[in-house]
């Protein structure tokens, strides 16, 4: 029903990287040696016709290898097609031929029957092992094609295999329905495809061609109605056709499981990327905030202290001029005293997240008409970065608010519901209007998205209770926080 070694050794070729077919070449002949020893009898023609065989397997394999490329193995279409042509119809027919001279080119081997099922034997073995061991690599090799392989899906598997198992082997006394049974696989087939995806596919297929074989030669199941040879025969032309069928719809199933890989590590990188540049600007931030309290607060402190010096130097007409600029000058630096905790917000490092946002809703209360409310309900013990992280998203969005809102009142909520951190802030503003087409989002609602999701959470934007807009952050605790006593 099967012969492995050349397809075994074909499919191990084609995922193998190429300094290593040497040796894979090698170890199927020595194989192939120390099986020969069981039959010493034809010991040497079965040797050259395997051989040989390795030989053409080779040549096969470094064509589908020349004209695939890059690309992933038995996944084009184009790629299907000329495997099926080199390795299911003329690598088969090769064989065969080279399987009649090597046994000394007798008239018996020679003949159309005797071909014809040496071939088809080669053919359905092809077709059946080499993308089962092309497939399985890639799930080996790339964990994001194992997302079907559960117990309980496998589990499924079993018992729907098992039903067809218990159709097959019933002896049907309708005429009509026995034949009928060759259609019973294809729920399972499509159902594993989806589920496993081409890999599972083809273990599946794999299994119901050797279970249809196997019962047609002792005279049962759907290819059981005539002799032994006429019986194969059948199942191995149903196994071609479906096979073909089956390889064709996991290729369109395949590349879509591809493309949706690649854009999820696309996304992961650009995630990464994005990462990093808010750390890059955290560390710019600090930086820019370091040097505007310590040289140019400083600077501006020198130039007071030497106005103050020139003040009791000049006359007393000239003295409130001086005094004014002083003024002047102690507003600038109050406001660069501002600016620099803004950027980099000192007091979060040393008392924390709470403290941190009731000194930024009273300094925003202090200088804006936006009035701020701002209630942190028993927070728990959180990372720096997290608690950065969480003070950045209550800027923006207070920023957002104060921009673009029209609001008078703004709520800060910061709790814990269940084993998650929730960080709300609502406001009494315009909204979000019903119907309105939601624009492309801006710079700062991208940062608060990036920073939700570095923080393991999600951001969500919808209506408030004010009227206005509600913007929310939710983040699962780890297990230290949730044993953590409250700050």
């Amino acid at each position: 029903m099967l012969w492995l070694p050349g397809p075994l050794l074909l499919g191990w070729l084609l995922f193998t990287p190429r300094p290593q077919w040497r040796g894979c070449i090698l170890a199927a002949c020595a194989g192939t040696v120390l099986s020969l020893l069981l039959v010493p009898m034809s010991a040497v023609p079965r040797l050259l016709a395997s051989l040989g065989e390795f030989a053409m397997v080779a040549v096969v394999a470094w064509l589908l290898l020349r004209w695939r490329g890059e690309r992933a193995g038995l996944e084009d279409y184009r790629d299907l097609t000329l495997f099926m042509l080199l390795a299911c119809v003329l690598l088969p027919l090769c064989s065969a031929w080279w399987y009649a001279l090597a046994s000394g080119g007798r008239p018996a081997l020679l003949s159309p029957q005797v071909m014809r099922a040496v071939a088809l034997s080669s053919s359905v073995s092809y077709l059946l092992v080499v993308p089962l061991l092309v497939n399985v690599a890639r799930i080996v090799e790339v964990p994001e094609r194992r997302h079907g392989w559960h117990w309980r899906t496998v589990a499924m598997a079993v018992l729907l295999f098992s039903l067809l198992v218990m159709l097959w082997t019933v002896k049907w006394q309708d005429g009509v329905v026995t034949p009928l049974l060759t259609l019973a696989p294809i729920p399972l087939l499509v159902w594993t495809l989806i589920v496993f995806g081409i890999a599972g596919a083809s273990i599946c297929m794999l299994l119901v061609a050797l279970l249809g074989m196997q019962l047609g030669v002792v005279g049962i199941g759907p290819f059981g109605f005539w002799d032994v040879p006429r019986n194969l025969l059948t199942g191995q032309v149903w196994t071609l056709c479906t096979g073909f069928a089956l390889l064709f719809l996991g290729a369109l199933s395949d590349q879509k499981l591809s493309n949706r890989i690649k854009l999820n590590r696309a996304y992961q990188r650009l995630g990464e990327v994005t990462g990093r540049m808010l750390v890059v600007q955290e560390e710019e931030r600090t930086r820019i905030a370091r040097d505007l309290h310590d040289d140019v607060n400083q600077s501006l402190a020198a130039i007071s202290i030497r106005l103050s010096t020139l003040r009791n130097q000049i006359p007393a007409a000239e003295r409130p001029s001086v005094v004014e600029l002083q003024d002047q000058l102690l507003a600038v630096s109050n406001d660069i005293r501002s600016i620099s905790h803004e950027l980099h917000p000192s007091i979060l490092r040393f008392t924390g997240l709470a403290s941190a946002l009731d000194a930024f809703c009273i300094k925003r209360n202090a200088r804006g008409r936006l009035r701020l409310r701002c209630s942190i309900e028993a927070p728990p013990r959180l990372t720096d970065d997290q608690e950065l992280s969480l003070f950045r998203i209550v800027q923006e969005a207070l920023n957002n608010v104060d921009k673009h809102a029209r609001a008078s009142v703004a709520d800060v909520l910061v709790c814990v519901r269940g084993q998650h951190l929730v960080l709300r802030v609502d406001d009494d503003g315009i909204g979000i209007p019903a119907g309105r087409i939601a624009p492309a989002p801006g710079l700062g609602l991208i940062s608060m998205e990036e920073r939700a999701r570095l923080l393991g959470g999600t951001l969500l934007v919808g209506a408030s209770p004010l009227g206005g807009t509600r913007i929310e952050v939710r983040f699962p605790l780890p297990d230290a926080a949730r044993r953590a006593p409250p700050q």
